[in-house]
């Protein structure tokens, strides 16, 4: 294996030339991710050699020019969050306006179809970025737990899963999974509807007893959530900036 962190390919699909950075890291399984900005990533195993992972994205190029479709027909991006009143932001799939005030302590309420933001700064937007992100990691913690609890006694498949619970900023996915029995839920996965974060969690949930997208994953995450792929197909249309 090289030492560079990343190298960029070229990946062929009919006429469409689409430039692919691999990463690699300590991983156990090649992860293929494609942005909004049609930008495509693969995140490899640290060991797995070059060859294969070209070849894993060959199988999965059809995919990838999909996707990228896809989000083309999205463009032009939503833009990005300026954090001042009037924007509108998300929270369990459901717009809410921002209003931004003066004061101290820093806190956020929401209040009918209103975020009302407190901070001694308003015209800083990175305050008010680091309030909001407070104020929606304080929800997403009982939200996801409860939701894990509920999918895991909802299907036997799952039984006697216990996993540890981690929230983070995840810029390229909405979840993932250790080795170690951890599910890592990203945090702009609270400003999705509620049936989305149940995917996700059922995703991750599936993937801590197989730990690829091989047929068999696809088995048991159609037997514990038998509508996945309705709910997959509307997380797919979010795009949060």
């Amino acid at each position: 294996m090289p030492d560079a962190r990343f190298r960029t390919i070229i990946l062929e699909y009919g006429e469409e030339r689409i430039p692919v950075k691999i990463e690699f890291a300590e991983r156990r399984r090649l992860s293929i991710s494609v942005h909004p900005d049609c930008s495509v990533t693969a995140l490899a195993p640290v060991g797995c050699s070059p060859e294969k992972v070209v070849s894993q994205l060959v199988r999965r190029r059809a995919w990838v020019a999909r996707q990228r479709r896809r989000f083309e027909a999205l463009h032009p991006l939503p833009e990005r969050k300026r954090f001042v009143s009037g924007e509108t932001h998300m929270y369990l799939g459901r717009q809410y306006r921002l209003k931004v005030h003066r004061g101290q302590p820093v806190g956020v309420k929401l209040i009918g179809r209103f975020l009302n933001v407190q901070v001694p700064q308003p015209e800083d937007p990175g305050s008010v970025r680091t309030a909001l992100d407070a104020w929606y990691r304080a929800h997403a913690a009982p939200i996801f737990r409860d939701r894990v609890d509920r999918c895991v006694k909802s299907s036997p498949s799952l039984a006697g899963l216990s996993p540890e619970l981690r929230i983070r900023r995840m810029s390229r996915r909405w979840g993932s999974c250790s080795g170690k029995g951890t599910i890592t839920l990203g945090l702009d996965l609270i400003k999705t509807p509620v049936h989305c974060i149940e995917y996700v969690i059922a995703h991750e949930l599936c993937h801590l007893i197989v730990h690829d997208h091989s047929p068999a994953f696809f088995r048991l995450l159609s037997r514990c959530m038998p509508d996945w792929e309705r709910r997959k197909a509307r997380l797919d249309e979010i795009v949060l900036r």
